[in-house]
């Protein structure tokens, strides 16, 4: 990001501290949002806002990223999230003096309901096919009806924030694989995923949606198999009935074409670092 400015994270939990620390880094003014916003990351300007409760007060700002994530998988947390305080904060918005000159909005790649294992981009079709993902690509459209000028992130897969619950279920022996045919997991790195919202936001002219996904998805019973032999854990056995639900391979290749080189280009550098 070439000039200073003024950006607030809507939603600065773990990714969200983990863009402020970048932004900071680079010499920008960073404004933490959540609802008790203690113990944010040095130089992050901490605003204690509950954006479920009302339309907040919003400070002048310059670019806007909303990453705040659901504290559960129901209907109800993600109405919270994406409806009730996304809906606030884009009313505080559209009603500041000067609107921001970019609003970053993180979602998901969960609205992809392929089944078949084929590739999937941003063109693809998207749709759909449970409550969440309803929510999910209605907070999208909200955003790009609103007036203001925005963009989306459609993350899959985040870790690194510890070893998190696809290496306990290993360490812990409950890991399993259901049988079928081959089930696709797509992932990002957490620090990736962080580098990438502040590479949107500094670029001069960004499309209007990127995927945000490694450069290898990979068979979900191959990934396991891996870590746990990785690990020093049993492999997961095969039980249970065949999976249902999504089975799709995203790509990144927009968001390499538009400059952006990954630290981990693939799970493997990536729980690499994460077991040190």
């Amino acid at each position: 990001m070439a000039d200073s400015a003024t950006v607030l994270i809507a939603g600065c939990g773990d990714l969200g501290q983990r863009v402020g620390r970048l932004l900071v880094a680079s010499g920008q003014r960073v404004l933490g949002l959540r609802r008790r916003a203690d113990g944010l990351p040095i130089g992050v300007e901490p605003l204690s806002v509950d954006l479920a409760a009302a339309v907040p007060s919003v400070p002048a700002v310059d670019q806007v990223v909303f990453c705040a994530a659901p504290d559960a998988g129901d209907a109800a947390a993600y109405r919270r999230v994406y409806e009730t305080g996304w809906g606030n904060l884009l009313s505080a918005l559209a009603a500041a003096r000067e609107p921001p000159r970019r609003v970053l909005l993180v979602t998901s790649t969960r609205p992809y309901a392929q089944r078949d294992g084929q590739w999937v981009d941003e063109d693809s079709p998207a749709t759909p096919h449970d409550v969440q993902s309803e929510i999910l690509l209605h907070a999208e459209t909200r955003l790009r009806d609103s007036g203001l000028p925005g963009l989306v992130l459609r993350p899959a897969g985040l870790y690194g924030a510890g070893e998190g619950p696809l290496l306990r279920s290993l360490r812990e022996g409950r890991a399993t694989i259901p049988p079928g045919p081959s089930r696709w997991s797509n992932r990002m790195h957490r620090d990736d995923a962080a580098r990438a919202i502040v590479h949107l936001l500094a670029l001069a002219e960004p499309a209007p949606l990127y995927l945000g996904v490694d450069g290898e998805p990979t068979d979900h019973a191959a990934l396991l198999r891996e870590l746990a032999q990785w690990i020093g854990a049993p492999p997961p056995g095969i039980t249970g009935a065949p999976a249902a639900g999504a089975n799709r391979r995203c790509s990144n290749a927009r968001l390499l074409a538009s400059g952006f080189r990954f630290l981990y280009p693939t799970w493997r550098e990536g729980y690499r670092a994460v077991l040190g």
